[in-house]
């Protein structure tokens, strides 16, 4: 009887455990392929995480430890983990990593990180994002950069100069 007990209990506390690592099965972020990612954010009109970094980076490396934590896991299951590449860093303009843009099912950026982030400033980020891909995307007058306007107003000397020196 003894036996039975005991071969109860320890199969009690193996359905347990099994069922413990049920609730939590994604232990880590599915990271896709650029082209894959996208596609899938389009198809199932979800935003996009877009990760941009690099092996040698000590900043990538920390971030790194971030994303495996549960909460950053549980929060990403609200995008489609994009790992991004060349083609992608020129399309978002990274010029600094490690960045993560947050993309709605179309592709257009939402938000951006740039830098480490521990876990709990990257839950709000990524909750402030999904709160930017929910609402409707209004168009925004681009107004001129600066280099715009530096090319502007070199022309417009330019010509000044050029009247002055020919025009006497």
């Amino acid at each position: 009887m003894r036996r039975d007990i005991t071969a109860l209990v320890f199969a009690a506390l193996i359905i347990v455990m099994l069922a413990a690592a049920g609730v939590n099965a994604q232990s880590e972020i599915a990271w896709h392929d650029d082209q894959e990612g996208m596609q899938i954010a389009m198809s199932q009109n979800k935003p996009a995480m877009i990760l941009f970094s690099s092996d040698g980076c000590p900043a990538c490396a920390m971030l790194a430890d971030e994303l495996v934590d549960t909460r950053v896991i549980n929060m990403s299951k609200n995008f489609v983990p994009v790992v991004g590449s060349r083609g992608l860093d020129r399309q978002y303009g990274i010029r600094y990593i490690p960045a993560i843009v947050f993309t709605n099912s179309q592709g257009e950026e939402v938000y951006r990180t740039v830098g480490y982030r521990d876990a709990d400033t990257l839950v709000q980020e990524m909750q402030k994002a999904v709160e930017s891909s929910d609402s409707p995307q209004t168009t925004q007058k681009q107004t001129p950069g600066f280099g715009v306007v530096t090319a502007l107003i070199s022309l417009f000397i330019c010509g000044l100069w050029a009247r002055r020196r020919h025009v006497k």
